[in-house]
């Protein structure tokens, strides 16, 4: 019976998580507390799908950057705040992240999409 519970809790977290990406203040001790778990919980059931929180969420918060800087309104927001509205607090780190994690930097990825 414990397996399935901890599938679905594992579930119940990623969503969780999907669900608040944008906000700021996520963080391991605010999803634990939603959950009525331990953060020390938490880890391991994440664990357990394969999943390393802080990874998790920098890949969608990029993931999303990517989908709304390449959308029709890519141009109407800075990079800076495209960042900033999915939690990435400083534009330098989060032009280098993201240009690890796709081999583009944010304005070529936006340039791209919506050339001048």
């Amino acid at each position: 019976a414990r397996e399935p519970m901890e599938a679905t809790l594992s579930l119940r977290i990623t969503r969780y998580i999907r669900e608040h990406l944008a906000e700021r203040d996520l963080s391991a001790a605010r999803i634990a507390a939603a959950h009525g778990i331990s953060v020390r919980h938490l880890y391991a059931v994440l664990s357990r799908s394969g999943i390393s929180l802080g990874d998790h969420v920098r890949a969608r918060r990029l993931a999303e950057c990517r989908r709304e800087l390449a959308g029709p309104h890519g141009r109407s927001r800075t990079i800076a705040a495209t960042g900033r509205r999915w939690g990435f607090v400083d534009a330098t780190h989060f032009s280098k992240v993201f240009k690890r994690a796709y081999g583009i930097s944010p304005r070529d990825w936006r340039d791209l999409h919506h050339p001048r």
